[in-house]
């Protein structure tokens, strides 16, 4: 009598198991794609809130915010070394890496001219994305 051996998974035991794993991916895998997605857009608003706490510090210790040709660049090292009210009153608001994406480009910034600004100040902060959209605040 020929007696057979159960030490090996037969072909249809490994075709429910993949088709199980399908199954159940179909269903995990979009629902983690969302979550992380959803926590890299909050990184992206957490930076920029701190980015404009530290405008508006520097707009207070300085009295204007940075040129746009100043960039956010003046946040990390002073932006006029040679005038005296730089002199006294800047310091290091941020870190160079609190001013760059995750991908190391850093964010743009636009502040018009005084001419344009109203009673309020304006200023944009943005991650210029390859598809040449503006994202930001």
């Amino acid at each position: 009598m020929l007696r057979r051996s159960k030490q090996a998974f037969t072909m249809i035991e490994m075709l429910v198991v993949v088709a199980l794993i399908g199954v159940i991916a179909t269903f995990v895998i979009p629902r983690v794609a969302r979550y992380l997605g959803r926590s890299e857009q909050a990184k992206i608003q957490l930076k920029f809130a701190t980015i404009k706490e530290a405008l508006t510090d520097f707009r207070i210790s300085l009295g204007a915010y940075p040129t746009s040709r100043e960039g956010l660049r003046a946040l990390v090292e002073n932006p006029r070394p040679n005038d005296d009210r730089y002199k006294r009153e800047w310091h290091q608001f941020l870190k160079e890496s609190e001013i760059v994406d995750a991908t190391g480009n850093p964010f743009m910034y636009n502040c018009p001219p005084e001419k344009y600004k109203g009673e309020y100040s304006q200023f944009e902060i943005f991650e210029d994305k390859e598809d040449g959209v503006k994202d930001g605040i």
